[in-house]
């Protein structure tokens, strides 16, 4: 089951995803770069245009929704929500550490002792 945190690239608390439940969300997030791209090529349209009618995000909204019991409003935010992309959680204020190599918590200023990294985050 996905862990309930703070994600940085979402600006709030929402599940982040292990690797078995992000391998479900991630060949979404690919395809649609891919339609998104195509698109652009068939029509000549901005990217702006193309994200607004691509339905493949919208398949990756759900899937993540299905697996997590939280709505996200938009695609982009998916690509925040990888548990193995964070750190461990802060001694101090138990966010997590925005990367596994992060020496200082960006929430609460908290350093850990020389030599020390977050390491990954895990359930």
């Amino acid at each position: 089951m996905a862990l309930r945190t703070y994600a940085y690239r979402v600006g709030r608390e929402v599940a982040l995803l292990n690797e078995e439940e992000w391998s479900q969300i991630a060949p979404l997030l690919n395809d649609r770069i891919k339609w998104i791209k195509e698109h652009r090529k068939a029509t000549g349209c901005s990217i702006e245009e193309a994200r607004q009618f691509e339905p493949v995000g919208q398949s990756a909204l759900r899937k993540y929704q299905e697996l997590t019991g939280i709505a996200l409003e938009h695609p982009d935010q998916l690509w925040g929500v990888r548990m193995n992309d964070y750190g461990s959680l802060c001694p101090k204020c138990e966010k997590p550490f925005r990367t596994p190599r992060a020496k200082l918590c960006a929430v609460c200023g908290f350093q850990l002792p020389a030599g020390r990294v977050a390491g990954q985050l895990s359930e």
